[in-house]
């Protein structure tokens, strides 16, 4: 056999292309999954977020002992807020879910506003559950309100300017940009991007491995005259593609779903454009070429399909869970993760999302890294596939 052939290489590559388009229907899905993924949570999101403003902006204050605070009520009823006066079992409805939260007004407090006196207003609410916490930050907002405008008139009629009693005023500067404060709320993408580039390889990369050895196809395929490497490489390059493919359709599903969802109209300051689809590019192509590399070792590795379908899964898994290390951090990343496999992926498409400034030595990273990896993980596959245990399913 002569040396390394590229020749060689685009058949054995365009081989396992054909042999995975056979299946036309795993590969379909598999795309299909990785692709519609991101719009769905991004139309999850709008609706979820509509439902919120929905319920804030048709917001019902129960009120036990309404009759004490007329003036109160009418507050409310001015600001648009509907009363239920006297709600009856008001805690237990609280507990299970009836009801998001609750005013109780102390039945002194005529007596207590006529004389000067605080008053009590307490609000009853479960803060365990999420989906009161709207509600309940709206009333406790309302009741400040109310509380302020009392303090303000008692103080005008004593012939005192209200700002007497607010002797430091607080005002806040934000820093940020759009493109910044919209990537609060975008953070998921780069968790789903990376997703899309380990799930969309796995379907090929069993297949061509542990797939070809149940249906006793490999053999036949060590015995032309192909070099290893040549094999390897070529197998490699084929799950490389439909890996590529399902990440391409992921990012271009998020792309047509946030220009198609509404979301600023909620307040959400969503910017996902162009140059961020440019960059996210940019980071994901290596890591869509290095996973298949690590999954090929790993399939290798398996004496069945089942085998290695259970080691990918563990792997996947385990590296899925880096990216929630860096999205709950609460200190500064320290300069050595940017150069950690997934970490470092994460750390730079977060920062093409709040558009800040990537260093030349983060891009060397994200290419750097990722072709040493491939480069050891197909190394290891070649050294599997020449190995005659690999045939007997040891």
């Amino acid at each position: 056999m002569n040396g390394f052939s590229f020749t060689r290489l685009a058949l054995v590559a365009r081989k396992e292309i054909v042999d995975l388009l056979r299946d036309r229907k795993s590969i379909f899905m598999a795309l299909f999954g990785v692709a519609i993924s991101g719009p769905l949570v991004v139309c999850l999101l709008y609706f979820v977020a509509q439902s919120i403003q929905g319920r804030i902006d048709q917001i019902t204050a129960p009120i036990v002992n309404a009759q004490f605070a007329p003036d109160f009520v009418r507050y409310l009823e001015r600001r648009g807020i509907k009363v239920d006066a006297d709600p009856q079992n008001y805690e237990t409805r609280v507990k299970n879910g009836e009801l998001d939260a609750v005013l109780v007004v102390d039945p002194n407090y005529a007596t207590a506003l006529a004389s000067g006196r605080p008053v009590t207003i307490t609000l009853v609410t479960l803060s365990s559950r999420e989906r009161s916490a709207p509600i309940a930050g709206r009333l406790a907002g309302e009741v400040r309100s109310y509380a302020a405008m009392i303090g303000n008139e008692r103080m005008i009629l004593r012939g005192i300017a209200p700002s007497v009693a607010r002797p430091v005023q607080l005002e806040e500067l934000d820093l940020s940009s759009v493109e910044q404060r919209s990537a609060r709320f975008l953070q998921m993408m780069s968790f789903y991007a990376l997703f899309a580039g380990l799930m969309g390889a796995i379907a090929a990369a069993l297949d061509v491995t542990a797939g070809e050895r149940e249906r006793q196809t490999l053999e036949p395929l060590l015995t032309t005259p192909v070099a290893v490497s040549e094999l390897a490489i070529g197998k490699w390059m084929a799950v490389a593609v439909v890996n590529l493919l399902a990440v391409t359709a992921s990012m271009l599903g998020f792309l047509i779903a946030l220009k198609l969802v509404p979301l600023g109209k909620l307040g959400l300051p969503f910017n996902f454009g162009t140059r961020e689809f440019t960059g996210f590019m940019a980071v994901l192509i290596p890591f869509a070429f290095m996973v298949p590399g690590v999954l090929l070792a790993f399939g290798a590795a398996g004496k069945t399909a089942k085998e290695a379908q259970s080691s990918l899964t563990l792997a996947v898994s385990l590296v899925g869970l880096l990216p929630l290390i860096s999205w709950l951090r609460q200190t500064k990343a320290p300069w050595w993760d940017v150069w950690v496999p997934v970490n470092g992926q994460f750390a730079v498409l977060s920062k093409v999302l709040r558009a800040e400034a990537i260093l030349p030595l983060e891009w060397v990273a994200m290419w750097a890294v990722p072709a040493l990896i491939c480069v050891v993980a197909l190394f290891a596959f070649a050294r599997r596939l020449g190995d005659e245990k690999m045939l007997g399913g040891r």
